[in-house]
């Protein structure tokens, strides 16, 4: 009973495991469940158990992701404050996970996914800020900006180094994300989103 929990976890791995490596060679909305059930040995009926389509599959992926970055940031922040040290550990997170974190950023899903991550990184920002018009708007440019960077930074580590994307990311948030943000600007080191 309790090896239960363990495979489901490899079962869905499996499937996971499979999409990531047909994605690959081919754009990931042109993966088929038939694909994903051949690699990975598994019948339709047993990926349904676990996905409703690809697309869940996607989120479930992200989803991990997320989980096992908010587990890094709370474990390794210093002070749970969004300095220097929060921003090395997140672009860390990144770079262990970089064949996935590679496609689920691929132009196919960068969007999805800066939007899926947005929300994650900040729930607890928004109950620290003031209520504004311009809030969501600055948010969006802030986290659009800095995730096609750092998709652009995955795809070529050639174009700038992961010191200079650091500092770039870090003098956004310091400078102009978190001043912008109306009923903030006393506030020098912001807290961890625990939404994350």
């Amino acid at each position: 009973m309790n090896r239960q929990p363990n495979i489901t976890t490899a079962t869905k791995e499996a499937f996971v495991s499979a999409f990531f490596q047909l994605a690959q060679e081919k754009n990931i909305h042109q993966i088929t469940i038939h694909e994903i059930t051949d690699l990975a040995g598994y019948n339709r009926t047993t990926f349904y158990r676990y996905f409703e389509d690809v697309y869940a599959l996607i989120e479930y992926a992200e989803d991990c992701f997320f989980q096992s970055t908010r587990k890094t940031l709370e474990e390794d922040s210093e002070g749970h404050a969004m300095n220097r040290h929060f921003f090395e550990t997140f672009i860390h997170c990144i770079q262990e996970s970089r064949a996935r974190i590679s496609i689920l950023m691929s132009e196919q899903n960068l969007s999805h996914f800066i939007r899926r991550m947005q929300e994650n990184l900040t729930e607890d920002i928004r109950s620290q800020v003031a209520d504004t018009p311009k809030k969501e708007f600055i948010t969006n440019m802030f986290f659009s900006g800095v995730f096609s960077a750092v998709a652009a930074h995955l795809q070529n580590t050639e174009l700038l180094s992961e010191e200079d994307l650091l500092d770039i990311i870090q003098k956004l948030f310091t400078d102009w994300y978190w001043p912008q943000m109306e009923g903030t600007k006393e506030l020098i080191s912001p807290a961890v989103p625990a939404g994350f």
